[in-house]
Parts: C-alpha cells; structure tokens; sequence
C-alpha cells in the first residue's frame, strides 16, 4: 500500500517515503511480526528504553545524521545541529517561530502541527472511514459514551505526524482549557501501514484528552496519540487557563504521533480540498498553524 500524500506547495500528490517502511510491514502484516509486536514493540517499556537511549548524550550524533540524511530544513530551527545535546534534543527542536505564522482569519481554524492530515465531517459513534470496512468507536477513544455523544455528528481532524517532522504542536483554535486526562494503553504505530489493519490502535493507544471551551461555548475536543517510540507527552499549560490559536500546546518526545481535534455538530467546517483529498483517502500534508478551515458562527 503506497502512502499518498497531497502537497500543497507543489500542488502534486506524491507517495511518502515511509521511515522503516518493510520492518513496519514486517511487524503489522506477518505473522511472526505480529507475536513481536504482541510480545514486545507495542509496549511501553520498549519505547521507555529507546527514550532512555534518545536523551543519552551518545545519541546526538545519531541526530545530526538523522537530519542529513533526510533533509531537514535546518534553516527553521532556533539553534544549529551541533548545539544539540541529544537525540531527544533535536526531536524536541523549537523552530523560529516566523517559520509558521498562524493564518490571519478571526474565525480560522488551523492545523496543529506539521502532519499529514485527514478530515471527516459528520462523525457517528461507528462510523466508518480511513480504511474499507473498518469501524471506529468515538465512545472508547474519547474514553466515554457522555463525551461521544456531545461530539456525535461532528467533525473531526486526524494529523499524523511522522518521525521526520517537528514535534511540537499548537492549538488549533482559542478559547479556556476545560479538562485534561490521560487514557491509559499500548504504544502501536500510527503509520498508515499500521492503521490500515487496525484503525482501532488509536483508541488502543496512550492519549491525552484535552477539552477546549470556545467563545461560543461549544468544545473542541483535541486528543494527543502516543505511539511506538513516543517517550512521552508533554503539554505546557494548565487546565482553567486562557489559550490563543497558534500558540504552542505541547510536544512528543521520540517517535512519529498524531493529534486528533473534533468540534461539535455545527461548529468547524473544513476547507473543501481538505475534505475531498480525504475521501481517497490521500492525505493533506500541512506546516502548523497553516488553515484548515472556519468555526461557524
């Protein structure tokens, strides 16, 4: 399965360079993958491991390769290459942040991060999307039958990012963070690869949940995804403050992650490209704070 993008900078649609593509099907396709996963990938003292290794002082020259080899833009970042102290240094890079200015729409609503992006209108608690025939269960990955009822019918944004990408991400829209928990689970891939024979290791794996209360009184709900290699979460502000689109909401430690935000019926509506390229399904690759489309008054 080739993974498709749609880049809007050139306007083509272009195949991933998928990072560890055949281990990745080794893993999710075979059957002796699968025990390993089973046995050992999927779970969090494998990645706690690899996270120990990522902050190591030895592990920074493993950086600097990293970037080379897959032709980072090091022209976005706030410090060179070499200042780096760790793997999980240069993971963690803060960019200029004149690098992604936030759209200038009051109303816009924004990518979260640099991702590849899907979007679904109209949401039922099974509904169907991402791969033919599979069934997604909003009750179990908002952690609740009260919460998914509330999101039923409305829209939601899934951003996959993936190991090559800046991994701090943004908010996607302002308002007051109402709640914030974590849900505990495995560390699965949120490749493409991965999902396209489980679209349910997203509600598998460790999340936080975050319910954003906007101007109108409306939620927007955004979930942050762990995934295999995925040290941890962190999220720099508290619950009951103020936030403004655009600014930084938190990051992902080690590994390739996702970020899913869904507003209530009635509420966001996403640009029509961005809906027609995920019908494909291809994905919508996007820098942060770029638009994704508009709140509804």
């Amino acid at each position: 399965m080739a993974v498709k993008i749609y880049n809007p900078l050139t306007k083509k649609i272009e195949v991933e360079d998928v990072c560890q593509e055949a281990f990745l099907r080794f893993l999710y396709g075979n059957f002796f993958g699968k025990f390993l996963l089973w046995a050992l990938f999927k779970r969090a003292i494998f990645s706690r491991a690899i996270g120990v290794w990522a902050n190591m002082g030895i592990s920074k020259s493993a950086a600097r390769k990293f970037a080379k080899n897959h032709n980072i833009r090091i022209a976005d970042f706030k410090k060179s290459p070499e200042e780096f102290k760790s793997f999980n240094d240069f993971f963690t890079r803060e960019i200029r942040p004149e690098t992604r200015p936030v759209s200038e729409g009051e109303n816009d609503i924004s990518f979260p991060a640099d991702a590849r992006n899907l979007a679904i209108e109209n949401i039922q608690n099974r509904d169907v999307f991402f791969a033919k025939g599979q069934r997604f269960n909003l009750a179990e990955f908002l952690g609740g039958k009260e919460l998914a009822a509330r999101f039923e019918g409305g829209s939601m944004l899934i951003s996959r990012l993936c190991p090559l990408d800046y991994h701090r991400f943004h908010y996607p829209v302002s308002g007051r963070i109402a709640a914030r928990r974590e849900i505990g689970g495995f560390l699965y891939s949120v490749n493409p690869i991965a999902l396209s024979k489980s679209i349910n290791y997203l509600c598998q794996n460790k999340r936080v949940l975050t319910i954003i209360e906007l101007e109108s009184g409306k939620m927007c709900a955004i979930v942050e995804i762990g995934a295999t290699n995925v040290g941890s979460i962190v999220n720099f502000d508290k619950v009951g403050g103020e936030i403004r689109r655009g600014e930084l909401m938190g990051m992902f430690k080690f590994g390739g992650s996702c970020i899913v935000s869904i507003f209530e019926k009635g509420t966001a509506k996403f640009s029509q490209e961005l809906i027609d390229l995920s019908s494909e399904p291809i994905e919508y690759l996007s820098t942060a704070n770029s638009k994704a489309g508009e709140l509804l008054q």
